[in-house]
């Protein structure tokens, strides 16, 4: 489908329903960044884009049919999780079924490296691998206003005319077209679309970092990438670190504090505190500002002195989540995160000695991981100067090198697994050893919170009454009642089952799939003449 200039382009971003346990909402960064930049590809009154996040208010994938009759849209975009995959599945064969000339892409961490997995379903036209901030609109501007050529677009999979799928062939080697839409310059990518979020929906809903204390929040983006070299990490951002000029990052704040009235950032970078000096530069920067600050993710714990520690506390950081995973030396260099463990009680104790709420997050049922050292690490987090702990079972996603350290130790445990989430009422560890990790779980998180009065104290009195009741209705679904099985009820289609196994270690073949293949529903979209020919 070419559009003609007669009229804007219209793009819809969808963030799909979560069929998870415990939901957690906060605005789209990703897809709000893709908003951005095909504004500013196409101008002001080149493109129309809508983002739709379907978790604020449980939108399933066959409501959307008044929207797409109303909005029309020439590409529906999808930005997905794995755990979301049939539900992103579920709405981009929606998409085909009813609406088959509307270009369906898929981003996101569900994308990365399952490029193979996901053509098979024929339900997506564009798959993009990695970032596509610039390699999107790019995208989308060769195929709607140039010469439909995409074969140098970075990270793209497209089906051609004759319904075959291709992968750019773009690479370092000599006399190789040079890639484009790769995001080399922060500073380059516009600021996220913030004029599309309501802001005070999602204020009133249970967000990542599970606490409030502003009227209104947003997720912020400082940096991208990570040095280390975790074995359980998807990794979509790539081990070079790149950061954005404080000087970009003020502005942003700027932005959302005068026109927005945003008084509380959560700080989602991988490692914010990697560079120290660009660090203070920002805190001491925005602590005139009086923001509110929370890291869900982003800060690596060892690696804080006590002087991080005072400029985070005095730009405003009230709540930090700190990824120790296990206390065994041993696991700590398989899975090479290689923590050092004496350091983090540092600068957990400075955290706590000046009032900051701090979360742990741990992975329980690693590959040969034993129940002594599983039960070490539980016990180092109800005895720390943690205030909050999340036991996560380790889900090992395709693409890592912890899959690959599963798959050795026990394949038939891959293929066991099903495509839930963390909370599930299976998992490779549960499936390799015949152990039940959800009951090791429960029992874990109810000894953290229910063995130390002085921490509930401490929550208590620095956790706002709506959040306490939201903390302790997910405390409730997923620790003192067992995990009910959230696959949803109706069958998957037929396309869509490679979607069911997507941990099983075999890859389906892509078949030529073609939009005159699928069933037009009753429910149509008109194709407007003089915009569009096909």
């Amino acid at each position: 489908m070419i559009s003609t200039n007669a009229e804007p382009l219209r793009i819809l971003l969808i963030k799909p329903f979560q069929p998870t346990t415990a939901l957690v909402h906060m605005p789209p960064l990703g897809i709000l960044y893709l908003a951005s930049t095909v504004r500013q590809q196409f101008g002001e009154h080149g493109v129309e884009v809508r983002v739709l996040d379907q978790r604020l208010n449980k939108g399933r994938y066959n409501e959307l049919a008044p929207l797409l009759d109303e909005f029309r849209p020439h590409l529906v975009g999808i930005s997905a999780l794995n755990l979301e995959a049939e539900e992103a599945g579920r709405t981009a064969h929606f998409v085909k079924t009813h609406y088959p000339h509307i270009i369906t892409a898929l981003g996101g961490p569900l994308a990365h490296r399952n490029t193979l997995r996901l053509a098979a379903t024929g339900v997506y036209d564009w798959i993009f691998d990695g970032e596509a901030d610039l390699a999107f609109p790019c995208a989308i501007e060769r195929q709607f206003r140039g010469n439909g050529q995409l074969d140098d677009v970075i990270g793209l999979t497209w089906r051609d005319a004759d319904g075959n799928f291709h992968t750019n062939g773009c690479s370092a080697r000599p006399g190789a077209k040079p890639m484009v839409g790769a995001v080399t310059n922060l500073d380059d990518l516009p600021f996220p679309a913030w004029d599309l979020v309501d802001f005070d929906a999602y204020a009133v809903r249970q967000n990542m970092a599970t606490q409030l204390r502003g009227k209104r929040y947003a997720p912020i983006f400082t940096s991208r990438g990570c040095p280390y070299l975790c074995t359980y990490c998807h990794d979509i951002f790539g081990k070079k670190l790149r950061w954005r000029s404080p000087e970009n990052v003020l502005a942003e704040m700027r932005l959302l504090r005068e026109k927005y009235g945003v008084d509380e950032l959560q700080i989602i970078d991988d490692i914010f505190n990697l560079n120290s000096g660009r660090m203070k530069e920002i805190c001491t920067a925005m602590a005139p500002m009086k923001f509110k600050i929370t890291f869900p993710n982003g800060l690596r714990a060892d690696i804080l002195d006590e002087d991080d520690v005072e400029h985070l506390v005095k730009a405003g950081m009230y709540y930090a989540c700190v990824a120790i995973e296990t206390v065994s030396p041993r696991l700590q260099d398989f899975i090479r995160k290689r923590l050092h463990l004496d350091r983090l009680e540092k600068s957990v104790q400075w955290m706590a000695e000046r009032g900051c709420m701090i979360k742990g997050f741990f992975m329980l049922g690693f590959p040969t991981e034993t129940l002594e050292e599983i039960e070490a690490t539980i016990s180092w987090a109800v005895n720390s100067h943690l205030t909050h702990a999340g036991f996560y079972q380790v889900v090992p996603q395709p693409g890592t090198p912890l899959y690959e350290q599963a798959l050795s130790e026990s394949k038939e445990a891959l293929e066991r697994m099903i495509m839930l989430d963390m909370y599930s009422p299976t998992c490779w560890y549960a499936e390799a050893y015949g152990v039940d990790l959800m009951k090791i779980r429960r029992q874990a998180v109810r000894r953290f919170f229910l063995t130390r009065p002085k921490r509930l104290y401490r929550i208590f009195r620095g956790t706002r009454w709506y959040n306490l009741w939201q903390g302790f209705s997910i405390l409730f679904q997923t620790a003192l009642r067992p995990s009910p099985n959230v696959r949803d009820a109706d069958p998957l289609p037929e396309a869509l089952q490679p979607l069911g196994s997507l941990y099983s270690t075999e890859v389906p073949v892509a078949t030529p799939y073609r939009p005159s293949d699928v069933v037009r529903g009753q429910v149509g979209l008109p194709v407007v003449e003089s915009a569009v020919s096909v």
